[in-house]
């Protein structure tokens, strides 16, 4: 016998999520890039979303030695705290342009440039 409070299960269950087709997204994002060109601020937001995906790329141990500051002329610059770690990031630099282009769709990065500088925020205020 059932209590009071029990509900027999009545349908099928959840409705399966419905999301934007591949078609859709694709003619979104090309409507986004032409007001984007419009406004004059592509080249903002394609720069900003280098620096964005820079983290992701580089991986947390990395980025927390070589932050990105910002991108200047199709060129990244970071700021790194020595030598050390200016080498370090030398030597994985195609690799790491490679990666980061391919994460934004294309060539947006064509160098790295390094900035002696603290990595971690704030650090150079103390």
């Amino acid at each position: 016998m059932m209590g009071a409070n029990h509900r027999p299960n009545c349908g099928p269950g959840p409705l399966p999520r419905v999301g934007p087709t591949d078609e859709q997204a694709q003619a979104v994002g090309t409507l986004l890039d032409g007001v984007l060109s419009d406004l004059g601020i592509a080249n903002r937001v394609r720069d900003a979303r280098a620096l964005l995906a820079w983290e992701e790329i580089a991986g947390p141990r990395l980025a927390a030695r070589a932050r990105a500051i910002r991108v200047h002329r199709g060129k990244l610059e970071l700021a790194v705290p020595s030598g050390v770690w200016r080498t370090h990031v030398s030597f994985s630099k195609r690799q790491l342009l490679q990666r980061l282009n391919a994460r934004l769709g294309r060539t947006v990065i064509r160098d790295l440039v390094f900035v002696n500088a603290a990595a971690e925020r704030g650090r150079a205020d103390r």
